[in-house]
């Protein structure tokens, strides 16, 4: 039997420290944004609306999805043929894990990672870690990867940026993945959900980018991130024709189609004003630079992170790990999920800056009176 998501779990606790009686700083790791009215106005026009059944998904919203691809990342999508619209990112994941991956493989996945454990056990393949090192700025090490395929592999699995860490993996680096994963004939699925969240540096590069015509490369995405469409559930597939038409078979046995009221809404916020938005995206990287100022000045170290709204601290010095590490950072008011639910190391801990400035550098405050108390 699997164990619960780390995260989900790991809120639970906490809103438990909470109900005890501890003050936690806020802070999240995805935008809580209300839905603006040209959002709100479309949800509600088409709750009064009877739409025909649409297995891959609204055809509106996959040509607004490809026309995006088309402006920012120069891709050319079909959108009647290469995208499928899903319940989210992690839904998507692991309806293409069980539609391409037959049961008995193994799967290669760099870590700390997403939690795509439990969804790759519950398709029947076991998941095979490779370790990426801080070091190295938590950097896609290819080489590592090829050490790590067996006879029996079948995939490798990608967050590209990468939660937790914020790494961002180069062109170089994912040609270079590319092609190994095309010379033992592997699929390579991308979760790409943080698109909008780099920070620095070259920036995100879209796998489909890189080889635009592979029939073993499957992106996921997901709205939540990029749109703050949490409480909508909706993302979608973006494969070739081929592969796609493979998950989409096994989607309609997994779900039959995604609710049309959330597409429309989500149709709206993609073709519509972004302003609702901008605030959220353009202080991301002000946060972070604040967080991570909190982490150095109460003498722990982490990679600065290129992406994301996550920081991924070493917190090696406090003497104490994993569960202990996740109760000794509540005690001190943070919320930081262990490193071992993300297959890292369980000396270290995600904390978001996804709060207001005056909280996050209050996370940073907590942080150097826990380095205090535990230097006594």
């Amino acid at each position: 039997m699997n164990e619960r998501l780390p995260a989900l779990a790991f809120t639970e606790h906490a809103q438990r420290w909470a109900a005890a009686g501890h003050h936690l700083v806020p802070a999240r790791g995805v935008p809580m944004v209300p839905m603006p009215p040209h959002v709100v106005a479309a949800a509600s026009e088409a709750a009064a609306q009877v739409f025909p059944r649409e297995s891959r998904g609204s055809l509106p919203l996959r040509e607004a999805i490809a026309s995006t691809l088309s402006v920012h990342h120069g891709m050319a999508v079909d959108p009647d043929r290469e995208l499928l619209i899903t319940h989210g990112a992690q839904h998507g994941t692991s309806v293409a894990l069980r539609a391409l991956v037959a049961p008995g493989a193994e799967v290669v996945i760099p870590a700390p990672t997403y939690f795509f454990d439990g969804m790759v056990r519950m398709a029947g393949l076991t998941p095979r870690y490779v370790p990426t090192d801080a070091a190295a700025g938590w950097a896609l090490d290819v080489d590592a990867v090829e050490k790590a395929i067996t006879a029996r592999t079948r995939a490798v699995i990608i967050c590209n940026p990468n939660n937790p860490t914020g790494a961002v993996p180069t062109r170089r680096e994912l040609s270079d993945l590319l092609d190994l994963a095309a010379k033992h004939g592997l699929y390579v699925f991308s979760d790409e959900s943080y698109e909008r969240y780099v920070h620095e540096g070259p920036g995100y590069v879209p796998q489909r980018s890189v080889r635009p015509t592979g029939d073993h490369l499957v992106t996921v995405t997901s709205l939540s991130k990029n749109y703050a469409f949490t409480s909508w559930r909706i993302g979608y597939v973006h494969a070739t024709t081929r592969t796609l038409d493979a998950i989409h078979r096994a989607f309609e046995w997994d779900a039959i189609n995604v609710g049309d009221v959330p597409q429309a809404a989500a149709h709206a916020a993609i073709t519509g004003p972004q302003d609702w938005l901008d605030v959220e995206f353009a202080t991301m990287r002000e946060r972070r630079d604040i967080l991570q100022a909190g982490v150095e000045a109460a003498g722990f170290t982490a990679v600065r992170p290129a992406a994301g709204i996550f920081t991924f601290v070493d917190f090696t010095a406090t003497g104490v790990r994993g569960d202990d590490l996740e109760d000794t950072l509540l005690q001190a008011g943070v919320c930081g999920l262990v490193g071992n639910g993300f297959q890292g190391p369980a000396t270290h801990a995600r904390l978001l800056y996804g709060a207001a400035a005056e909280n996050v550098r209050q996370l940073g405050a907590r942080l150097g009176e826990l380095a205090q108390r535990r230097a006594r």
